[in-house]
């Protein structure tokens, strides 16, 4: 059970503005609304965003370096000699390095293409591979989606061997010394558009290529949909010139001539007349990835370009296969790196996590994961033969190339840009490295930018209905993706009725939301872990993704949910079979100030089982008791009731929120409830105690007649005390006069005679009744 309560940013636009837009494009003011938000006021800028423009695409000679290239390159066309394209193992550089080879091929050039295996060779040149490529031939190699690092490989690669770089990635200080570098992101580069992606960088070559061949511009667009598979796999923003790839793409690739691309289409299920930039992401990019990943990403260029329909159905198979056996390694590399963290006395500023046999072409994908859970920098390690090499990701705040580059010292190799990044280092040096890291990142982060922020597009209307015409309006912002994502609304006091999980494990959650008269289905992906905060019958806020949905040949509007809020969200814990401790030791390794409730004197106990577990508690666990909360919280406060209040939880509930509580997590449960029942049992008036007080008062005075009052308080059983001994003389069963008990009048009587039995008789069925309510009533607030 991990939340970092997310931060949620309600846009607003001008509503009369976006009505006038919509009047005069004759389109929904949904959409406008949603335009005016993401920065587009005008309606010449709107209608291109919309449906494209006639010259969608800037001069690729703007580009510093193209002109070298496309001379190089032509002249090696000219002349025969042999060229081989370098490309990456990911789909950026899969894709990127197909669009190249099938341009040059359709030219007629000589041309081969060469992807380094992940495993043994690690990203980008190396020099043994460089050697080879010269050895067989090749007198010029074109990089894609890699070589901008190069530095040393470049340097020492054989003489008699040209070198073009094309890269998007961070560009360091010194350039490789290559015939030229083609990489949009150089300093003096004069290329407006700095957001394409590896294979839009080949693209664009292609385009200065034909151009300069006096070409016709319906050879390069029968590339778009190659292009736009790197460009959405590589969550480059989805604006300008890649808004036009994909747009393209995906519209090419309903018709695609690629005889790979069909195959892997049928493979993964994906419908080509329905295909989104989603089913890229989702279904397509994760099997070109695999072969990457787990064997050798030249597979995967193999599928891409070959015209043999059996052989791309045979490809397309195997990355099924592989991309099968991916997600069984994925889930034992996250199941591993959460036992190492559950061993970790705190979690906080990032996760660095490195182990032997971790497979290095999976740890990305594992790495994103843990910074999707936990929402903080993640660097996993593979360790080999005193190797480490690792897979960064980050949170948006933080430039993990710039965190890695300040450990540059400390590395062999290292590349990558703001949100992901790869890196090589001595494994020795591994140590080194985490110190240095979390530093940067605590000098360089505020306590704010480790918890996640929700931009939300539209706040909807109590009474408004979601309808198909809606959705066929937001259609229009497609393709979605980085930094034009689908618009995210939201219900505000919305009702939530029957939370429950669904699928392997209970890994996501559905539950039924609305408003009014107006319900929904939501389903919270990969959030089964959430379903103590969804209170049944309870009224919240919904962050969600409208999407249509068809299922048994009936169409519907199903919500993706991102986030369920409340001003004060409440985890109910009570009914967990997991022990206490194991939740409270998870509470406390992610929150940076955890409030330990108590009802009794249980906190040298718990600090000892929560230390046992090696959790950190200086300087983040503070104890506190019922009967002496704290004046106030803190925003990002996690209030845990570990012991069942000594007044109704609700009551509490209401105190902590008063006292600006935003999360509390109720975590006694059913054995405390048991336990507490035993000790009431034990302490509380009742019948049997009653009898045994009776028979041995009885006998002491049988014995000795008249005995002092104080030497039968002093008699050893626990059931004589000075309330029974009221209630025996309020039965007339004794008679305590100056000190002094004798026997009374003995006649048979009820206990309900006695005022004093029937008092403390109401109080313990009170008792029984507050310790029952606190165990089930519904928590609200």
């Amino acid at each position: 059970m991990i939340d970092k309560r997310k931060t949620w940013k309600i846009k607003e636009h001008n509503k009369y503005k976006a009505a006038e837009l919509a009047e005069e494009l004759q389109i929904s003011p949904l959409v406008t609304g949603i335009l005016l938000e993401r920065g587009f006021s005008e309606v010449d800028e709107i209608k291109e965003f919309l449906y494209g423009s006639h010259e969608p695409f800037h001069n690729p000679f703007l580009m510093r370096g193209m002109e070298q290239a496309v001379r190089r390159i032509e002249k090696a066309m000219e002349a025969g000699e042999k060229i081989t394209v370098y490309g990456d193992y990911d789909v950026d550089g899969i894709t990127a390095s197909s669009l190249l080879y099938v341009y040059l091929r359709g030219r007629g050039a000589n041309v081969d293409t060469y992807i380094p295996r992940r495993e043994n060779e690690g990203y980008g040149l190396n020099d043994d591979a460089l050697k080879s490529l010269h050895e067989r031939g090749t007198k010029l190699v074109i990089t894609v989606d890699c070589g901008i690092s190069g530095v040393n490989e470049v340097a020492k690669a054989p003489v008699e061997m040209d070198i073009i770089i094309t890269d998007h990635h961070t560009v360091p200080d010194i350039l490789p010394p290559a015939y030229t570098v083609i990489d949009p992101k150089q300093k003096d580069c004069l290329y407006p558009f700095k957001d394409l992606s590896g294979v839009g960088v080949a693209f664009k070559l292609c385009q200065a290529l034909e151009k300069q061949n006096d070409g016709d511009e319906e050879f390069w667009e029968g590339l778009t949909e190659l292009a736009a598979l790197g460009t959405v796999a590589d969550i480059v923003p989805l604006l300008g010139e890649n808004r036009e790839i994909v747009r393209r793409g995906l519209r090419a690739m309903r018709k695609t001539k690629l005889v790979g691309l069909r195959a892997l289409l049928e493979a993964s299920k994906c419908p080509a007349e329905n295909i989104t930039s989603e089913s890229i992401g989702f279904r397509i990019a994760p099997r070109l990835n695999a072969a990457g990943r787990l064997e050798h990403a030249q597979s995967a260029v193999e599928l891409l370009v070959t015209d043999n329909a059996d052989r791309a159905r045979e490809i397309a198979d195997k990355l099924n296969a592989e991309n099968e056996r991916r997600q069984e390694i994925s889930k034992r590399i996250m199941e591993e790196a959460e036992a190492m963290l559950a061993r970790e006395a705190h979690l906080d500023t990032a996760i660095i996590l490195a182990s032997e046999g971790w497979h290095q072409g999976v740890i990305g994908i594992v790495a994103s994961r843990l910074v999707d859970k936990y929402h903080l920098p993640t660097v996993l390690l593979s360790l080999s033969d005193g190797v480490a090499k690792g897979s960064c990701r980050s949170i948006p705040a933080l430039n993990i190339y710039k965190a890695i580059a300040s450990t540059g010292d400390l590395l062999t190799q290292f590349g990558g840009h703001h949100q992901a990044a790869g890196l090589t280092m001595d494994a020795g040096r591994v140590s080194d490295f985490k110190e240095r890291f979390r530093v940067y990142v605590r000098q360089n982060l505020q306590e704010n930018d480790f918890y996640p922020v929700l931009a939300v597009d539209c706040v909807v209307d109590a009474g408004r209905k979601i309808t198909m015409a809606d959705m066929k309006a937001l259609s229009l912002l497609e393709p979605c993706g980085c930094e034009n994502p689908h618009p995210i609304f939201a219900f505000k006091n919305a009702f939530i009725r029957s939370p429950r999980t669904m699928g392997v494990d209970g890994k996501h959650l559905s539950f039924t939301v609305g408003q009014n008269d107006n319900a929904y289905r939501a389903v919270m992906w990969n959030n089964g872990s959430l379903l103590p905060y969804l209170i049944n019958s309870r009224s919240a806020d919904v962050a969600f993704v409208p999407r249509v949905n068809v299922f048994n040949n009936e169409t519907s509007i199903q919500l993706n949910a991102l986030s369920v809020q409340e001003d004060v969200m409440i985890c109910d814990l009570r009914s967990a079979h997991d022990d206490k401790i194991n939740l409270l030791s998870n509470v406390v390794r992610t929150g940076s100030s955890v409030y330990i409730c108590c009802a009794f004197a249980a906190d040298n106990f718990v600090s000892e089982k929560l230390l046992a577990r090696g959790c950190k508690i200086e300087g983040c666990v503070n104890f506190i008791s019922y009967d002496d909360l704290p004046a106030n919280f803190a925003v990002h406060d996690k209030i845990v009731l570990y012991d069942i209040p000594p007044t109704t939880v609700q009551d509490i509930l209401l105190q902590l929120k008063a006292k600006g509580a935003t999360e509390i997590i109720v975590l006694y449960n059913k054995r405390d409830y048991s336990e507490a029942c035993d000790v009431l049992r034990k302490t509380s008036m009742n019948n049997e105690k009653m009898t045994g007080a009776y028979k041995k008062v009885m006998a002491v005075l049988q014995a000795q007649g008249v005995v002092p009052y104080k030497q039968m308080l002093t008699e050893e059983d626990e059931c004589v005390s000075a309330e029974t001994l009221k209630i025996l003389e309020e039965l007339d069963f004794i008679v305590i006069e100056n000190g002094m008990i004798c026997r009374g009048n003995i006649v048979k009587r009820s206990l309900e005679e006695s005022p004093l039995y029937v008092k403390l008789n109401t109080e313990t069925k009170n008792k029984e009744k507050l310790l029952k309510d606190n165990l089930s009533i519904p928590l609200s607030v």
